[in-house]
């Protein structure tokens, strides 16, 4: 069950490119939180003992935590700079979670393949860092079955800063791909735009975009992915889609051996990732 505490908030887009952080922080901070989305009873009461980025904590326990449903941008690493407003994510967590202990709740699944603690997190107010994340423009909306018990509460927080154009909605902020400029190299997390040329069923549904890409969709929800209902069945040629997730590439190998196909892909676990529109 989700619970939503609605509050106005004013367009901070032009902040997001100030030198201070903490102006930035206080300022969304001092805001009344735009709205809570709720996973009944913690399960833990734990203690931070550092934020590694927008995204991710590590407990006083020594556990590394990931948050469930946003993704945050990335910090400079091995080699890359920082994606925009990545040093802003983490320090509206860090300020966010200040002045007392932290709760957690577990969804379905509570590790990922890195070993990572899946959880959603509440400061000692009871506010949803994730929620907080979304509406102030500091991070995506992602959806990763089975783990999507509060998917569309928190989609609809990253859709009031869109509307509003906050943060990584702010214009020439954040950099949108398209289908057919995909190369070499690419890979990561996408905000992907293409259109549908083909569509193919084995065990998945997939969309096959202009350039070297394709979406895989579920076909039943065996696994809990969600309710893409007569999504799967639409007529999709033609579609122009936008999407978030991972870009995988399979590699040039994996394109010389099934040149039918296409060499990257996203998988898409739900249709809140996703939206839909003709020419």
């Amino acid at each position: 069950m989700t619970t939503a505490r609605k509050a106005p908030w004013v367009s901070l887009g032009a902040f997001f490119h100030a030198p201070l952080l903490a102006l930035l922080c206080g300022l969304l901070l001092a805001l009344p939180a735009a709205a809570d989305c709720v996973l009944g009873d913690a399960d833990e009461r734990v203690a931070l003992d550092r934020v590694l980025d927008g995204d991710t904590l590590v407990l006083r326990d020594g556990r590394h935590l990931r948050l469930i449903g946003v993704n945050t941008p990335e910090l400079a690493k091995r080699g890359r700079a920082a994606q925009p407003l990545a040093r802003e994510a983490r320090e509206f967590t860090r300020q966010f979670l200040t002045g007392g202990e932290i709760t957690i709740a577990y969804d379905r699944d509570r590790h990922d393949r890195y070993g990572r603690l899946l959880a959603h997190v509440y400061n000692h107010r009871g506010d949803s860092l994730e929620a907080a994340l979304l509406t102030a423009g500091l991070a995506f909306h992602i959806a990763i079955a089975p783990n999507l018990t509060l998917a569309e509460c928190l989609a609809q927080r990253e859709q009031s800063a869109r509307r509003r154009g906050l943060g990584v909605w702010a214009p020439g902020v954040w950099p949108l791909k398209r289908a057919a400029d995909v190369r070499p190299g690419d890979g990561g997390f996408v905000l992907l735009r293409g259109t549908v040329r083909e569509v193919d069923r084995n065990r998945y549904l997939w969309l096959e975009l202009d350039g070297p890409v394709a979406l895989r969709l579920p076909l039943t929800d065996a696994a809990g992915t969600g309710d893409f209902g007569q999504l799967r069945w639409r007529n999709w040629q033609g579609a122009q889609i936008e999407v978030k997730g991972w870009l995988v590439d399979r590699g040039e190998k994996y394109s010389s051996r099934f040149p039918q196909n296409k060499r990257w892909f996203i998988a898409v676990d739900s249709p809140l990732t996703l939206s839909i529109s003709r020419n």
